[in-house]
């Protein structure tokens, strides 16, 4: 069914187009024309007090209100994807934190499963395996050492036979033996590779980078710090101009300028929003569980009970982006590209986080405040405020 969404701004997300009307036929953005030229005889939702952008994309985020990914239970995942398009999420990667390969081995059947369930909800694009080939030392942050081993080839191609071939992402330290060969077969199987939780020097993520790694996972989080005599994997990562690099920009995570220097080495077009979210986010303060290690959680904040480091966040992509735009004064077209195409680009995707003719019909609308109005996918609402 076809159907028009009036609105008072539109982002491409490479620029303004003002007040248009987004023509949906199916599951594709048919066309984008001037209000004027909107047919008496189409179906219309008016939104001309609103702005749309292309939908968020998350390729980093554990989980959401009590549903996590590690937990490998289909009914998480699947309550997961519902509840994300109130934050104008429409497609993300669920992910992993370092466990078992047992455990792994129970997250990926049940991904393929509910995947090709008839659900309502946002997309599964694949899924993001973070560990268990991270560093131990301070770089695990809140991995679960207990289960962080060496890259095994074997065991990748079991997880991938698993999830019928729907892992589309792994995150793993580039200096622990075999790296540079497991980076390889990942490849093989058109899996994009981060770089993260590694305590990797500049020259062993330079041979990383260079074996096919294209992302550093949640820049400055769970890595080695930047020395002017050793600057180790952010130096790295900074210079690299076909690296990507994530930032939680909930404004604990990382300082404004840390997030401004990344900003000037990568530029708007080599920078990606992530949320990192557990499965507290969502919930009220309190004590919670992250890959079988005990958190707390106040003030939104996720910390190790043990340690008190950093245990992912409560952030959401709403607030990710209207962050960068209130809080580092970062144009509104260029927090939208961070949390839409860029994240699409990085994973291959070429008809996703585009407003475009032929692309697909996934859009997010929201107000000048930031809150979500409606979020559609393959052309249908999923979300609407009340």
């Amino acid at each position: 069914m076809s159907k028009i969404l009036k609105v008072g701004k539109a982002l491409t997300p490479f620029e303004d187009i003002g007040e248009v009307a987004i023509g949906i036929e199916n599951d594709k953005i048919k066309k984008i024309v001037p209000w004027g030229e909107i047919s008496r005889e189409e179906k219309v939702f008016d939104y001309s007090d609103a702005i749309a952008s292309p939908g968020f994309i998350d390729i980093h985020t554990h989980g959401y209100g009590g549903n996590e990914t590690t937990s490998g239970e289909e009914e998480d995942l699947a309550n997961f994807s519902e509840a994300v398009p109130k934050h104008g999420v429409t497609s993300f990667l669920p992910s992993t934190v370092t466990a078992s390969q047992e455990n792994l081995l129970k997250v990926c059947s049940s991904l393929e499963d509910v995947v090709e369930r008839d659900r309502k909800g946002a997309r599964i694009l694949g899924l993001h395996l973070e560990g268990p080939h991270v560093g131990s030392g301070d770089e695990a942050g809140a991995q679960n050492v207990e289960f962080a081993r060496s890259p095994d080839s074997g065991e990748l191609g079991e997880l991938f036979e698993a999830s019928g071939g729907r892992i589309e992402r792994i995150t793993l330290a580039p200096e622990l033996p075999g790296s540079l060969e497991y980076i390889g077969r990942a490849g093989e199987l058109g899996i994009t590779v981060a770089a993260g939780h590694t305590a990797a020097t500049y020259e062993e993520a330079i041979k990383g980078f260079n074996a096919g790694i294209s992302i550093c996972n949640h820049l400055y989080n769970g890595m080695k710090g930047f020395h002017h005599r050793n600057p180790g994997i952010i130096g790295a990562c900074l210079i690299r101009d076909d690296v990507y690099v994530e930032m939680i920009v909930d404004m604990h995570h990382l300082h404004p300028a840390a997030i401004e220097m990344a900003l000037k080495a990568k530029g708007v077009e080599r920078s990606i929003l992530i949320t990192d979210s557990i499965s507290a986010t969502g919930l009220p303060d309190g004590e919670y569980e992250l890959g079988g290690l005990e958190t707390i959680v106040e003030d939104g904040v996720c910390r190790l009970e043990d340690s008190g480091r950093l245990a992912g966040s409560t952030l959401t992509m709403d607030v990710a982006v209207e962050n960068m735009v209130s809080k580092l004064s970062v144009d509104l077209t260029d927090a939208v590209r961070m949390a839409t195409i860029n994240p699409a680009n990085v994973l291959g995707l070429q008809k996703y986080g585009r407003l475009a003719p032929g692309s697909i019909a996934d859009i997010t609308i929201f107000d000048s405040e930031f809150n979500i109005m409606a979020t559609m996918i393959d052309g249908e609402f999923v979300y609407e405020s009340s």
